[in-house]
């Protein structure tokens, strides 16, 4: 499992490079990536689909979602991120190979920024 570190409040991009034959390129027609994020030893995931417009496709196989400074300050602990490419009819399922465990340090001076 990738490990990382992140201050809660942080705003941070997850990126994923879809290269399923070794050179990058998008998802096929009819295809979703998403990612989820659950708290580590919860079973409540929140998702995140490339086709509700979630995820961004910035370039050739290069898929981004950013982490909002709203979202971020409210993780705390492990934060588990995990991904999956998949058909709508689910004749195609494949999670990533390695998640990311995101370890959130508290960070008190969210209280303090004057966000409008």
């Amino acid at each position: 499992m990738i490990k990382k570190q992140v201050i809660a409040g942080d705003t941070f991009p997850i990126v994923y490079k879809h290269k399923p034959d070794g050179e990058l390129s998008d998802l096929p027609e009819g295809y979703d990536y998403m990612i989820g994020l659950h708290q580590e030893g919860s079973t409540s995931v929140t998702t995140f689909s490339y086709q509700n417009g979630d995820i961004d496709n910035p370039d050739t196989g290069i898929y981004r979602w950013e982490i909002s400074h709203e979202m971020s300050k409210n993780l705390k602990g492990n934060i588990i991120v995990e991904m999956v490419i998949y058909s709508r009819d689910a004749s195609f399922v494949k999670h990533c190979s390695e998640p990311i465990m995101l370890e959130v340090i508290p960070s008190f001076m969210n209280d303090q920024l004057d966000i409008e």
